[in-house]
């Protein structure tokens, strides 16, 4: 009996379901690119650049809607409200 017990447990595992390859990583159509080269973050929906943010500021294709109110408070205002990053060793 154990002899049976121990051919059917080496032939289950030769013959079990074979592992299920991964599907490849694939984009997704809506997504944030970052191209360090460039220094840009690109927005993407549906596999097409919708807007662009770097250091001179957002650049956008289409429209821009809001709501409430827009405001210019100067560059100054802003940066005093965007969190200092420490500078990483590389760029000391």
């Amino acid at each position: 009996m154990r002899t049976f017990i121990a051919i059917a447990a080496v032939i289950a595992a030769l013959t079990g379901y074979p592992a299920l390859a991964e599907e490849p990583a694939s984009q997704q159509s809506t997504r944030i690119d970052i191209d360090q080269a460039a220094k840009t973050f690109v927005f993407i929906i549906d596999d097409e650049p919708v807007a662009m943010l770097d250091k001179e500021g957002l650049h956008v294709v289409g429209g821009i809607d809001y709501g409430r109110s827009l405001t210019d408070t100067g560059p100054d205002a802003i940066k005093s409200m965007i969190p200092s990053v420490p500078k990483e060793a590389a760029d000391e």
